[in-house]
């Protein structure tokens, strides 16, 4: 049985490395203007819903575009600092599977929904029924935005040298034609550009990417995998290609 000690290193370490992949990051700010085309087509922007919030990068800036946010957030430290730093969200402590409409966000519905690299947290046949309860709390005319790591790319590659990378985004994306309509339905393709000035903080970006933590027994093999491809100069680079899928509610 796992500690609570354990898990709070675990929840630290998380934190750590998510802290540090934003900041070596471009995807938040190019993210950020791809989303902001989608809330200008809104018809209504009353209440946002964060789900997997992370540290907020993303979370603060949308959030002012809206009167209401809230936020779902399953590790504690980040939930904690979010009730610290936004007393004015609805933070909930929670993973999406477990979060109640009714008592966890008040019954409400919502304009736009982000989901922004959280699907790999959550087995892939559980995706369409969670995709679907986020999409069932969209108003009228709302958008729910998902962003996941393409299957193509040097990120990609990175996951299949170590592991097998098998997000199925664009099994998902038919999934959700079919179910909604293409109409409803459509895919974005951005890149983000991941810069380190040091070996040692891409080899922790590469084990937060990596997710299991079993990966850290290798951190010298992914150190050596990044010093071999990915040394520019002195610094490290790696080319991330991201997808961002949209659904909308049309009715």
């Amino acid at each position: 049985m796992v500690s609570k000690e354990e898990i709070q290193n675990e929840d630290a370490i998380f934190s750590h490395q998510l802290e540090l992949f934003v900041s070596s990051s471009t995807e938040k700010g190019i993210e950020l203007l791809v989303i902001g085309d989608i809330i200008t087509g809104l018809p209504n922007r009353q209440r946002f819903l964060d789900v997997g919030a992370g540290g907020g990068d993303l979370t603060v800036p949308i959030s002012q575009l809206f009167e209401e946010t809230f936020v779902v957030e399953p590790n504690p430290l980040q939930a904690r600092a979010f009730r610290r730093r936004h007393p004015e969200y609805t933070v909930i402590e929670a993973g999406w599977e477990s979060v109640d409409q009714e008592n966890d966000l008040g019954g409400n519905a919502f304009d736009f929904i982000l989901c922004s690299h959280v699907l790999y947290y959550i087995p892939t046949g559980d995706w369409d029924k969670l995709v679907h309860r986020m999409y069932t709390l969209l108003s009228a005319g709302g958008c729910l935005a998902i962003v996941l790591q393409s299957p193509l790319g040097e990120v990609a590659d990175f996951f299949n040298w170590f592991t097998r990378y098998d997000v199925a985004i664009l099994e998902l994306a038919g999934d959700l034609i079919e179910r909604y309509g293409d109409d409803c339905v459509s895919l974005r393709y951005f890149q983000n550009q991941i810069v380190t000035d040091n070996l040692e903080d891409m080899t922790e970006i590469g084990l937060f990417l990596l997710i299991d933590p079993k990966y850290r027994e290798q951190s010298r093999e992914i150190a050596r995998y990044f010093q071999e491809k990915h040394q520019l100069g002195e610094s490290y680079r790696l080319k991330q290609d991201e997808i961002l899928l949209t659904v909308w509610r049309r009715e």
